[in-house]
């Protein structure tokens, strides 16, 4: 878009006005609904707007509806918008557009790491309402093209908000077919079910140490095994364990710290530390549907100190599998794997298309909210 760009800072008169909150008097705050609803900080901040269930009847300094909402305090510089009008504390500002709101919205978006460069404080991150008003920002001189711009991201936006609904109708879809295939009350084809410890299912290994400077993000005649960890839960770095290496269909759970989540492994990869490793030894065990079954279970951890999973605790937990004639009913558990797998498999084409527009959008604002064009 060829326009004239206007270079001034956000609290100049002619760009936004900018309300500084204050935090007023907690004896003030109730839950009942009564006044108007109050924002401390960022704490509540939603996607685009806040979610907020304290309200209070003394306000100090209030956001107008449709301004713009902006955290002042560590984490600085995060958005919303004001979908009503809030009493506001001292954690945020809100900034009255004077151009036009939308486009000054996603410029701030766009530019939070400079505001959080500009953040300061010994104690915790913030920025002060000089700063505020100081900051610099870019806009076409022309409304019309403001307005356009603002047009197309919100199109984007709209795009992307309607693709994370679609994943979490399915992803709600998913939790009831689970709610519904993964208990004793199911009697799909007349299946029969027991409850089982996991130690009678198959081995257990807690993974070891690696050489992390083998880590690399491809394969290599040395780094040949995907790894991971409690902090790499999904492929995404090659290495060699110096401990436990697998070419069989396995299930992992994490071990330490945030315990207790489950993931399906296909064959060939390696554990390292803060994982637990199960390898189903029975053949009539379907590895995909002890992964769902073992998703279920609550892993309870009682610890002073960072929670850690281990394997002949794991072993103790229980999981209901369907029998028939006394032993695991191998087809009854892959048509239920099946059918949770197909409901995964379209959960994951929508994160994949929810991705590719996050980068289009990604690149809609670096394009278009900058006047080096």
């Amino acid at each position: 878009m060829k326009t004239e760009w206007v270079h001034k800072k956000l609290g100049d008169d002619d760009v936004a006005k900018i309300i500084m909150g204050q935090s007023p008097s907690s004896a003030s705050y109730n839950d009942e609904n009564i006044g108007l609803p109050f924002l401390q900080g960022c704490a509540d901040f939603g996607e685009v707007f806040p979610k907020t269930s304290v309200y209070c009847n003394e306000p100090l300094k209030v956001a107008p509806q449709n301004s713009i909402l902006m955290s002042v305090r560590a984490p600085v510089g995060t958005i919303n918008k004001a979908d009503q009008k809030y009493i506001i504390g001292r954690g945020l500002c809100s900034i009255v557009s004077l151009i036009n709101n939308d486009y000054l919205y996603y410029y701030l978006l766009q530019n939070k790491n400079r505001l959080e460069q500009k953040a300061q404080g010994s104690t915790f991150l913030a920025i002060n309402s000089e700063e505020v008003n100081d900051f610099d920002v870019s806009y076409p001189e022309s409304l019309s093209t403001q307005r356009r711009i603002a047009a197309i991201l919100t199109s984007a936006d709209k795009v992307i908000a309607a693709t994370q609904k679609t994943i979490a109708k399915y992803k709600q879809i998913k939790q009831g077919m689970m709610e519904d295939l993964l208990n004793e009350q199911c009697t799909m084809n007349n299946v029969q079910w027991r409850k089982v410890k996991l130690g009678e299912v198959g081995d257990f290994y807690v993974g070891g140490d690696v050489d992390r400077s083998c880590f690399s993000p491809y394969p290599t005649v040395e780094c040949r095994f995907p790894i991971y960890a409690n902090a790499l839960v999904n492929e995404g770095l090659y290495g060699f364990s110096s401990k436990y290496e697998f070419d069989k269909e396995a299930i992992t759970i994490t071990g330490r710290g945030d315990v207790g989540k489950v993931f399906y492994r296909k064959p060939y990869f390696s554990t390292i530390i803060r994982l637990v490793t199960l390898i189903p030894t029975d053949s009539n065990i379907d590895v995909k549907f002890l992964s769902y079954a073992m998703s279920r279970i609550n892993f309870i951890i009682e610890s002073t100190g960072v929670p850690q999973l281990t394997a002949p605790q794991a072993k103790k937990y229980e999981v209901s599998i369907p029998y028939k004639n006394g032993k695991p009913d191998l087809p009854a558990q892959r048509r239920i794997a099946a059918i949770l797998s197909g409901i995964d498999a379209k959960i994951a084409a929508e994160e994949k298309v929810l991705e590719k527009y996050e980068k289009v959008k990604k690149g809609l604002m670096e394009r278009l909210l900058n006047d080096n064009k």
